[in-house]
């Protein structure tokens, strides 16, 4: 992520989670344009391998990194990062010039049903704009309906009606390692129709761009029905973005529209979907 600043001649660029071998990383970067060294900060939401496999390799690099205390616990790093890098829920932390992060309590589970310490997001650029990220976590417990949003990266595991049906099918078939598996996404991961049902409560009126993550592998998921979902419960309740644009005139008008829809893919690029 490119964080633009007035007065700086050039972005901050922000990694937000590390999930990939130290080399796949470098590689995924590259191909954006971006290496490593350029790198200001890391940002690191729990201790899952897919959110944080290149965190000692990185600190090696002399990387800043701000995780939860049980991420660098898990990876040894415990009194070899500063304190301040340490995210808190509940407490503002500076990462860089007039970039604040504020960590907040999401629900996650480990594969034998333990609570991960988990910690959504909420990114502000100097006092005016606003960034939430938050995956891995089956509700987000706090009320944000008071906060304006212009960037939002938020959960969309998979359909309800997709995961009930593979559940089903596991326990017909014995797969007890599925029921697990099928369970804990149920019980730690937010579902497309919960996403639609949270954005709803928000305030979007100055949300540019809502980006679904962390999307399931499961090759019967259909994004565009995603997108569908979501933007139909954001249209029912009439959460849109106000703009002002110019008639032929050349007058000022208010008007107002969806928030525009991305979703992330397995590969980590963005696809636009009309």
């Amino acid at each position: 992520m490119e964080i633009f600043r007035e007065g700086y001649p050039t972005p901050f660029k922000l990694l937000i989670e590390c999930g990939f071998e130290y080399r796949e990383l470098r590689k995924r970067l590259l191909d954006k344009g971006i290496s490593i060294r350029e790198l200001n900060a890391i940002l690191i939401t729990h201790e899952h391998q897919d959110h944080a496999k290149s965190i000692v390799e990185l600190h090696k690099a002399g990387k800043k990194i701000y995780a939860p205390r049980t991420v660098f616990e898990k990876y040894g790093l415990i009194g070899k990062v500063d304190e301040k890098q340490i995210m808190v829920e509940k407490r503002s932390k500076m990462i860089g010039m007039g970039i604040f992060v504020l960590g907040m309590p999401l629900d996650h589970e480990d594969d034998d049903g333990s609570p991960v310490y988990n910690l959504g997001y909420i990114i502000t650029v100097e006092d005016d704009y606003r960034i939430l990220f938050v995956t891995d976590t089956k509700h987000i417990r706090w009320d944000l309906s008071k906060y304006q949003f212009n960037m939002i990266f938020i959960e969309a595991n998979n359909l309800r009606r997709i995961l009930h049906f593979a559940l089903k099918s596991a326990k017909e078939k014995n797969n007890y390692g599925m029921v697990i598996h099928f369970n804990r996404v149920l019980n730690s991961h937010m579902l497309v129709e919960k996403t639609a049902k949270t954005l709803a409560t928000y305030d979007l009126s100055k949300c540019e761009v809502i980006i679904l993550i962390h999307l399931s592998a499961n090759l019967k998921i259909n994004p565009f029905e995603f997108k569908r979902i979501v933007q139909k419960r954001l249209y029912n309740y009439k959460k849109l973005r106000k703009i002002t644009t110019k008639n032929s005139k050349g007058e000022i008008v208010e008007q107002k529209i969806l928030p525009k829809i991305l979703i992330a893919n397995q590969k980590g690029s963005l696809e636009w979907l009309k």
